[in-house]
C-alpha cells in the first residue's frame, strides 16, 4: 500500500508517520510512505505513482489542502483523502471534496486507526480479483469494475464500468460463487448477476445500473434481490 502524507510541518510528518507504520504492521500490510511539504509536488508525484491514500493538511501556504484535492479530482482521481488539520473552518468544503474523513490536530489514535481501517475494508475488496478463461487464454478481472454479467450461449459477458465487456469462457455457476452477495453482488435473474453498489434504482421488473445498463429481474427473484440490496445498502 502507498500513502502519502502532505503538511508544511515536518514534525507533525514526523508524529504520524509512526503511527501509520504501526497500523500497517498491525493489519499485516506493507506500507511504503511519500512525504510532501507541499500540495504541488503531492499532485505532481501522485499522476506518476498513484497513492492508494492521501493523508492532507488543509492550511497550507501557496496550494492549501482543500484546492490540492480539488487538483486531485480535476484529474478524475477517486484516491481516498483523509484532512488532519488544526482547523475546524473547511469541515464542509471537505464533503465538496468527497473526503473519507476531516480529523482534528493533534492526532488521536483511536479516530486514526478508526479512519484507516475503514478504508482497508474498501481498499482490499478493490483489489479482489478473479482470474477467468477466455478464447485466448486468461484474463484478470478486478471484481469491483464489474458492473454485471450476462450468461449467453456458452459463455459470460463480463460488463466493466467504463463501457467495456470481456467474453470469459467460465460456468455461469462458477461466477455466481464469486460474484456473490458476500462480494456484494445478487443474482436478479437466472441469466444475470448485478453488482448491487452500482444499482441506481430498481423496480419489480428491472434494474438500472449508474452506467445505465438495464437489467432484468425475474419474478421468482424480485424478492431475494430486494432482501440482498436493502442489507447491502445497510451494511
Amino acid at each position: 500500500m502507498k500513502i502519502a502524507v502532505c503538511d508544511d510541518e515536518v514534525q507533525f510528518m514526523d508524529a504520524v508517520c509512526p503511527l501509520l507504520e504501526q497500523w500497517a504492521r498491525e493489519s499485516g500490510m506493507k506500507l511504503t510512505l511519500y512525504r510532501f511539504t507541499n500540495g504541488d509536488d503531492l499532485v505532481e508525484a501522485h499522476r506518476n505513482e498513484t497513492m492508494d491514500l492521501i493523508i492532507l493538511d488543509v492550511i497550507m501556504p501557496l496550494l492549501n489542502g482543500i484546492d490540492t484535492a480539488r487538483e486531485l479530482r480535476s484529474m478524475n482521481q477517486t484516491v481516498p483523502i483523509i484532512f488532519l488539520t488544526s482547523s475546524r473552518e473547511f469541515a464542509v468544503d471537505s464533503y465538496e471534496v468527497k473526503a473519507l474523513n476531516y480529523l482534528m490536530k493533534p492526532v488521536d489514535h483511536d479516530k486514526l486507526f478508526f479512519t484507516l481501517n475503514e478504508f482497508l475494508k474498501t481498499f482490499n475488496l478493490s483489489k479482489a480479483s478473479f482470474t477467468a478463461k477466455t478464447a485466448d487464454g486468461f484474463c484478470r478481472i478486478v471484481i469491483a469494475d464489474v458492473d454485471f454479467l450476462e450468461a449467453q450461449n456458452k459463455q459470460v459477458l463480463v460488463h466493466l464500468t467504463g463501457d467495456r465487456t470481456i467474453a470469459i469462457r467460465e460456468l455461469f455457476s462458477k461466477c455466481a460463487e464469486v460474484f456473490s452477495p458476500e462480494n456484494g453482488f445478487c443474482c436478479c435473474h437466472r441469466s444475470y448477476i448485478v453488482n448491487l453498489g452500482n444499482v441506481e434504482r430498481f423496480s419489480k421488473t428491472e434494474v438500472i445500473t449508474a452506467c445505465h445498463s438495464v437489467i432484468p429481474i425475474s419474478r421468482n427473484n424480485y424478492a431475494a434481490f430486494k432482501e440482498a440490496y436493502f442489507n447491502h445498502m445497510f451494511e
